[in-house]
C-alpha cells in the first residue's frame, strides 16, 4: 500500500499564511455562485476536526473552490449527518467528503448519494467501498499497530489492558482495536480465534501474554468514558494499561488515574490524537505516548480530489498514491516525551512532544 506523502515545507508554510487570514466560517469560504460548491462532514464535533476545517480552508483558496465543514453536536449521529446530506444535496453541492457515523448501516444511503454526486470518505471508510469513490485517511490498522508496538515496549512482560472508545459501529474504531490486538499476538494468524471472541463480546481475551479485560464504549461523551475509567480502576485494581482509541479518551483516563491516586503511575496510558490534554500528559510522564494523524491533511486532500470531480477530472483517483480499493494513505505518526525511539519501534515516525505542539499551535491559529 502506497502512503500519501506529506506537503512539500515551502508549500505547507504558505498554506499557514493563507489560513491566518481566513475568517473560520460555517457557511464555506467563498459565497461565490461561479464557483463548485463543496463540503466537508466530521463525525462529531471536536477539536480535531478544527484542524481539518482549517486545510479545507487553505485548499478551497488553492483549487477555486467553495467549502462548507459541517461538524454533528456532540458525539455525532449518522441521522444528524444524513440531514446534513440532504441539506447540502437540495443547495447543490457537487462533492461531499464525510467521515461516517455508523457506516455499515449507511451503505445504501450511501450508494445513492454516490450516484448523483461524488462522495469520499475520510479518517473512517465504509465496509463496501463500491459506494464512495474514495477514501482518504489514516490506515487504522497499522496506527492500532503502532499502539501495540508502544505497549509491548512498554510493558515486555505483558499485563491486563482495557481499551476505551466512543463506538464500535465506526470503522476506524474496529480497525484501530483490530491492529492494537493483532500486534500483541503476534500477527493476526496467531489470534483468530481470539478475534472472534472479541468481536462477540466474550471478554476476557488473551492475545499473547496480554489479557483484553473489556472494550468500554461511551457514546461519543467524555463525561460517561470517565465514569467507566474510573469504574474500571475500582473493579480491577491490577489493570495494567489503558488504551484511549478516540480523542478525547485520553484525557478521561489521565483525569481517572490522577483521581485515584494510588493508580497515578502505576497504570500505562497510551493515546490517540493530539487533544492538549493529552500531550500535557505525555510532558508530565503521565501518558506514555499518543499515536496521532493529520487531520490538516484530511480537509486539505480531501478537497483538492472533490474539486477536479467537481469539475468532471477524475485523475485524483488514478493518482499512483491510490491503491487498487480506492485508499489514499496519509502516515500516522507517534508522539512521545522526547522522540527517541526504540527496537520494536524501527520504521515507526516519531516526533517529541514540543517541536509537535508548537506546530499544532500554528495550525489551529493560537
Amino acid at each position: 500500500m502506497r502512503k500519501l506523502r506529506p506537503l512539500p515545507a515551502v508549500l505547507f508554510f504558505a498554506l499557514l499564511v493563507c489560513v491566518a487570514v481566513i475568517p473560520a466560517c460555517t457557511t464555506g469560504t467563498s459565497t461565490d455562485p461561479g464557483k463548485p460548491f463543496v463540503a466537508f462532514i466530521s463525525n462529531n464535533g471536536f477539536e480535531f476536526w478544527t484542524i481539518a476545517e482549517r486545510g479545507t480552508e487553505a485548499a478551497a483558496q488553492k483549487y477555486d473552490v467553495r467549502v462548507e465543514f459541517k461538524k454533528p453536536s456532540g458525539g455525532g449521529t449518522s441521522e444528524e449527518q444524513r440531514r446534513f446530506m440532504e441539506d447540502l444535496m437540495t443547495k447543490g453541492v457537487k462533492a461531499i467528503a464525510i467521515s461516517p457515523n455508523d457506516a455499515e448501516n449507511q451503505v445504501s444511503f450511501f450508494k445513492g448519494v454516490n450516484e448523483k454526486i461524488p462522495l469520499l470518505t475520510v479518517d473512517s471508510d465504509v465496509p463496501d467501498p463500491s459506494v464512495r469513490r474514495c477514501y482518504l485517511g489514516t490506515d487504522n490498522v497499522a496506527a492500532g499497530r503502532a499502539v501495540g508496538k508502544i505497549l509491548k515496549q512498554t510493558l515486555p512482560q505483558g499485563g491486563k489492558i482495557m481499551i476505551f472508545v466512543g463506538k464500535l459501529d465506526v470503522q476506524n474504531a474496529v480497525e484501530r482495536r483490530k491492529g492494537v490486538v493483532t500486534e500483541l499476538a503476534g500477527g493476526e494468524d496467531k489470534c483468530k480465534a481470539e478475534l472472534e471472541q472479541m468481536t462477540n463480546g466474550k471478554y476476557p481475551v488473551k492475545f499473547g501474554n496480554y489479557e483484553l479485560i473489556d472494550t468500554r464504549t461511551d457514546g461519543g461523551s467524555d463525561a460517561v468514558c470517565r465514569e467507566k475509567v474510573d469504574d474500571a480502576l475500582v473493579k480491577y485494581p491490577n489493570l495494567n494499561c489503558m488504551i484511549g482509541l478516540w480523542a478525547y479518551n485520553p484525557p478521561a483516563m489521565l483525569a481517572g488515574v490522577k483521581a485515584a491516586k494510588d493508580r497515578r503511575g502505576k497504570v500505562v496510558l497510551i493515546g490517540f490524537d493530539e487533544n492538549e490534554e493529552t500531550l500535557q500528559g505525555i510532558r508530565d510522564g503521565d501518558i506514555v505516548a499518543t499515536v496521532v494523524q493529520d487531520p490538516y491533511n484530511f480537509g486539505y486532500q480531501a478537497v483538492r480530489i472533490m474539486a477536479a470531480l467537481a469539475r468532471g477530472d477524475d485523475s485524483p483517483l488514478k493518482d499512483k498514491d491510490m491503491n487498487a480499493q480506492k485508499q489514499l494513505f496519509v502516515k500516522h505518526r507517534i508522539v512521545n516525551k522526547d522522540g527517541k525511539t526504540g527496537p520494536l519501534l524501527e520504521g515507526e515516525q516519531i516526533e517529541a512532544v514540543d517541536p509537535f505542539a508548537a506546530k499544532l499551535k500554528e495550525l489551529k491559529g493560537k
